[in-house]
């Protein structure tokens, strides 16, 4: 009688042991599926690269993400962060979401001091930084 209660414990743990691993693997499966590809590069582009430092003058700020075999990567948010002291400007949006070719947009509006101001973007643990001049009103 004991070797029969022993196998059935035995029988239940493995059970218990299989259905766990099952659970744990779709688990995984289920959040790649739903995070979607890796980020594997950040592209950031400014355009004008220069700015009066005017308090109005703004810029365009680009980014591009692509999966490691160099797919643009829809639907994934790009935050941007600017970096600056007091009068640096200011942007639009700090979080944007990829369109259907991997591009997410915000506005720099220039700020009323003269300096080099860096804006990063960031999307999947990848980042870059591009840098904006602001210069001195005439």
């Amino acid at each position: 009688m004991e070797k029969k209660a022993g196998k059935k414990k035995s029988v239940k743990k493995t059970v218990y042991m299989v259905v766990v691993a099952i659970i744990a693997i779709a688990i995984v499966v289920w959040a790649v599926w739903l995070r979607g590809p890796t980020v594997a590069k950040v592209e950031l582009s400014v355009e004008p690269s220069t700015l009066v430092a005017d308090d109005e003058s703004t810029a365009v700020v680009t980014a591009k993400i692509f999966d490691a075999e160099d797919n643009p990567i829809p639907d994934r948010t790009v935050e941007f962060e600017l970096r600056y002291l007091y009068g640096g400007g200011k942007l639009k949006e700090d979080k944007v979401t990829t369109d259907k070719d991997g591009k997410a947009s915000t506005t720099y509006t220039a700020g009323t001091k003269a300096a080099e101001r860096k804006i990063t973007a960031s999307a999947g643990g990848k980042s870059e930084t591009v840098t904006i001049n602001l210069t001195e009103k005439e």
